[in-house]
C-alpha cells in the first residue's frame, strides 16, 4: 500500500531566520509543524507564499511611533540544507514552481 501525501499549506512558515517568510507566532506554529512531520517522517509537501521583499522589521522610535524597515534578502538564491541533522530534507533547492499569474 502506498502512503498518501500531506499537502500543507500556510500562509507564512518560518523555516529559517534568513528566509524572512514570516512574520510571528503562526509562521513559528507552521514552521514546529513541518519540522515535526520532517521527524516523524511523515510524507509532507508544505506550501508557502516567497515573497522578493519579505516582510518587514519594525522599530518604535524616541517618539513610540512604529517605523518599517525592508528585509533585503536574495529569493534566487539557495539555501544551504537545515542545520539540524535530525530533520529531512525541510526544502528543496529548485522550487516546484516559481510564478503565478
Amino acid at each position: 500500500m502506498q502512503a498518501e501525501t500531506i499537502a500543507y499549506f500556510s500562509m507564512e512558515i518560518a523555516l529559517d531566520p534568513g528566509m524572512p517568510t514570516y512574520s510571528g507566532g503562526l509562521g513559528m506554529l507552521a514552521g514546529d509543524t513541518v519540522r515535526s512531520a520532517a521527524d516523524l517522517k511523515l510524507p509532507l509537501v508544505a506550501v508557502t507564499l516567497l515573497h522578493r521583499k519579505g516582510y518587514f522589521t519594525q522599530s518604535l522610535d524616541a517618539n513610540g511611533w512604529q517605523t518599517e524597515m525592508p528585509v533585503s534578502w536574495d529569493i534566487a538564491k539557495p539555501k544551504d540544507e537545515p542545520s539540524m541533522s535530525e530533520h529531512g530534507n525541510l526544502w528543496s533547492k529548485e522550487p516546484a514552481a516559481t510564478k503565478c499569474r
